[in-house]
């Protein structure tokens, strides 16, 4: 069964430039246009005749039962880093896995009562994802050098799933097929890290201009012992359409009024491969493609570090 609902798109007029933020427009009256609203049907994923997988769509179903507390930030970092390690070493068959970070989700951002945000244990931002994105681009590749420092391929993968262990019954997550979206359509964007609430850090994303040809699904009813993986960037992959899963957290209008608010722990990992014989010649293609103007042809230079006018929430 497929639903109908909403998603927020880049709007057309940022096609080939960078997407400014709220931190880095210059008049707040341009918040208006940095995206728009559009109708989109997201299909069941779990009715495809041939499951999907990171290869095929860039994303995957995983049956991974845990016994972990995924509130308890020491247990997560180790016992439960280490079964996600296993995990994606045996799906992609990588050379090894490396790195490691996680955040959590737990409501709606700007909300306050039951449907707000709530505290997570390890201080990160904590709201659903409500726009479309993809959270990295080939500016990343500077950051991992220290998870990734030799010549080898590498692809982040974002592992996500219930931290509660209830079932998911509501704001599931809808990713794009990678193999229906052209490279015409994405655009790069300031983007925030929102792992650390009491300062997040600039990053550039990616955002798509919506376009009919592009398929999304979801997985209703995540099970507490199902894993929803998904590709977040590979450097293997030439086509910038190829190298990410675009997602957003969607209204499913078949949720139930009383369905309990999801509560997801997304933890990013690297999985490494074969050794890269050009990287370097390779990454300067990448970050090449990545716009440096916004469309009132401004420079850009959201790149790395602190954004220095965040105010962190009341009360952190």
């Amino acid at each position: 069964m497929a639903i109908t609902t909403t998603a927020n798109f880049a709007h057309p007029k940022h096609r080939g430039f960078r997407i400014p933020n709220h931190y880095s427009v210059i008049d707040n009256a341009e918040l208006a246009t940095l995206s728009v609203t559009e109708t989109i049907v997201v299909h069941n994923a779990r009715e495809l005749e041939t499951a999907p997988t990171l290869g095929t769509h860039g994303f995957q179903l995983v049956h991974a039962p845990t016994n972990c507390d995924l509130f308890n930030t020491d247990e997560v970092s180790t016992t439960f880093y280490d079964e996600c390690r296993s995990m994606l070493q045996n799906v992609t068959g990588c050379h090894e896995v490396r790195g490691g970070g996680h955040e959590y989700r737990n409501g709606f951002g700007g909300e306050k009562g039951e449907r707000g945000v709530k505290p997570t244990p390890n201080g990160s931002g904590g709201a659903y994802a409500m726009g479309i994105h993809s959270d990295m681009c080939a500016a990343v590749e500077h950051g991992f050098y220290r998870i990734v420092p030799d010549a080898r391929h590498f692809q982040s993968i974002n592992i996500w799933r219930s931290a509660d262990r209830v079932r998911i019954q509501m704001m599931p997550l809808a990713v794009c097929d990678i193999g229906s979206i052209s490279p015409d359509d994405i655009v790069f964007g300031d983007g925030t890290n929102t792992g650390n609430i009491r300062q997040y850090t600039k990053v550039i994303d990616q955002r798509i201009i919506h376009s009919p040809t592009q398929r999304w699904y979801y997985y209703p009813d995540l099970e507490p012992d199902e894993v929803l993986i998904f590709r977040q960037y590979d450097t293997r992959q030439e086509s910038l359409a190829r190298r990410t899963v675009f997602h957003q957290a969607v209204v499913d209008p078949t949720s139930s009024e009383d369905a309990p608010m999801r509560s997801t722990i997304e933890v990013r990992m690297q999985a490494v491969f074969e050794i890269e014989t050009e990287k370097e010649e390779r990454k300067a293609r990448f970050v090449g493609e990545i716009s440096d103007h916004y469309a009132d042809g401004r420079k850009c230079d959201w790149w790395e570090g602190p954004i220095e006018n965040y105010v962190p929430p009341d009360g952190v």
